[in-house]
């Protein structure tokens, strides 16, 4: 299991400790990208109590960079990989290994991604249920990229593309990884059972910081070459949706869970920006 962090250090222990709890998981690497806050002391503390959890440095400055990093130096057939917000759900490595153990049709796999912290997540778990119950997900269904909050790859695989991918931080590395996979024939597949909670607070974001970062779809899609007016809608759709629900998580109390009108004076926060332009 691969953990990219900067700057992690409020939803760094629950990460972790969610993922010892799954005794299929062999190693965690902890993939510290520069942080300035307590992110590495946590990761130390963790790393002195269980031999699962490894500490990895990364100096340079960039998700990508750390991503390649913890890949790189994990032993095991089957890498893992979520963020430091991802809450993974019990049996989420069973359900990981029992997929790699059915088929060999896929290179990677990825799983249903919750949100939690959110105004809008009892909506979208209800939307997300309702597709499993439809048996939506029953035949492992394929699907064009993986999520870098829930993910798995074959080692097989990443040693497959490791030239092939960009190290660009200005661009989403999940995607670019995704097609690079792509272009070398290899499939991703996705079951219901591979179940993780992330953090809305990315909802939290201004408008205008969101637009730059969805930037980097764009950017990674000219990379493949691969844009049309079609995505570019797509994209610029995204952007227009979380400007009109940009003020309702404004309003939102992420510690209470309710909304609260005198949030519109204080300073909006939202979550890090894994691109840098």
């Amino acid at each position: 299991m691969v953990v990219p962090v900067f700057n992690e250090e409020n939803s760094l222990s629950n990460c972790i400790e969610r993922l010892l709890i799954q005794s299929e998981i062999d190693e965690i690497l902890v993939v510290d990208n520069n942080s300035t806050d307590s992110t590495a002391s946590i990761i130390h503390k963790f790393a002195e109590k269980h031999d699962r959890v490894r500490y990895v440095f990364e100096a340079r400055q960039g998700v990508v960079h750390a991503r390649n990093a913890g890949f790189d130096a994990s032993t095991g057939n089957i890498i893992g990989r979520i963020d430091a917000d991802t809450r993974v759900q019990p049996g989420w490595a069973r359900a990981v290994k029992g997929f790699f153990q059915r088929t060999t049709a896929h290179s990677a796999v990825a799983g249903l991604t919750y949100l939690f912290e959110s105004p809008f997540a009892r909506i979208h778990r209800f939307a997300l249920d309702r597709q499993v119950k439809q048996g939506k997900f029953d035949c492992e269904r394929q699907v064009l990229a993986v999520a870098g909050a829930n993910m798995a790859i074959r080692k097989s695989a990443w040693l497959a593309v490791r030239e092939r991918v960009s190290d660009r931080p200005d661009i989403h590395e999940d995607i670019d990884l995704s097609l690079c996979l792509r272009k070398e024939g290899m499939t991703i597949g996705q079951i219901a059972d591979m179940r993780a909670e992330t953090s809305g607070r990315r909802g939290e974001t201004p408008p205008l910081e969101y637009l730059k970062y969805n930037q980097a779809s764009e950017s990674v899609l000219h990379l493949h070459n691969i844009m049309n007016w079609r995505l570019k809608l797509t994209i610029w759709g995204d952007s227009m949706l979380h400007a009109l629900v940009w003020p309702v998580y404004r309003l939102y109390n992420f510690e209470q869970e309710r909304l609260e009108f005198r949030r519109l004076f204080g300073r909006s926060q939202g979550r890090i920006m894994p691109v840098h332009q």
